[in-house]
């Protein structure tokens, strides 16, 4: 689901900006078994032929960002 995810979105980026999120909880990919998946599905990620379209960043740098560019072009600032 993450490839696909990550596919789909990195396809459409050309158009407008998309976020693709992964959410990697314990709960879920703190099993062992689950760790192997979780490694190649990032690898794709990493290694995509639109790799160079993707910022690889966390929430607290996207705030960031979103708070030094010039207010009205996010709605609602």
């Amino acid at each position: 689901m993450v490839v696909d995810q990550f596919d789909e979105i990195a396809g459409a980026v050309r158009e407008h900006p998309l976020v693709c999120n992964i959410s990697i909880h314990p709960y879920v990919f703190g099993q062992p078994f689950r760790l192997r998946p979780l490694r190649a599905a990032l690898k794709h990620c990493v290694e995509h032929k639109f790799r160079d379209r993707v910022w690889w960043t966390r929430p607290g740098e996207i705030a960031e960002f979103c708070n030094s560019i010039q207010p009205g072009i996010i709605p609602g600032s």
